[in-house]
């Protein structure tokens, strides 16, 4: 049984680092935004054990904006608990959250094995893909979704 709560910014950067840093600095999962007072946290439990989280921020799109976006981001679930569905509650949540603080846009940087994952949840690609070597050495696009 998995249950959905509220993390600190802590809790959920010890899990990105596992996840998502690889061999690279700590740094790497210090999001701006991640200490905003409208920022969510989201952590997936399984028998206590923290096993997925997610964050959901205030954040316009690049080249946007527009101030009711949101960005999706930090989503990382630990191998052993894969495909149990613990990402999409996450994300199912924090496109709730995003929609409850008045948000009309919610967007991503979606690693390209990962564009599946996000189509299934509403979000489409936006524009070409691109790279952030200071997080990883994957090609990224931008994915969004309406709220309204």
């Amino acid at each position: 049984m998995s249950v959905l709560r509220r993390i600190s910014v802590a809790e959920a950067r010890v899990l990105r680092d596992r996840v998502l840093r690889g061999d690279g600095p700590a740094s790497r999962s210090i999001y701006p935004g991640d200490d905003a007072p409208d920022t969510l946290h989201l952590g997936a439990f399984v028998h206590g054990r923290l096993a997925a989280v997610a964050t959901v921020c205030h954040e316009s799109m690049p080249g946007a904006s527009g101030a009711s976006e949101w960005r999706l981001r930090g989503m990382a679930t630990l191998e052993e608990f894969r495909g149990r569905g613990l990402g999409k509650r996450l994300a199912e949540r924090c496109v709730a959250y995003a929609a409850d603080g008045r948000g009309t846009l919610l967007w991503c940087s979606a690693r390209i094995a990962t564009i599946p994952f996000y189509r299934s949840l509403g979000f489409r690609e936006q524009g070409e893909s691109f790279r952030l070597p200071e997080y990883s050495r994957e090609v990224y696009i931008l994915m969004q979704r309406p709220l309204a």
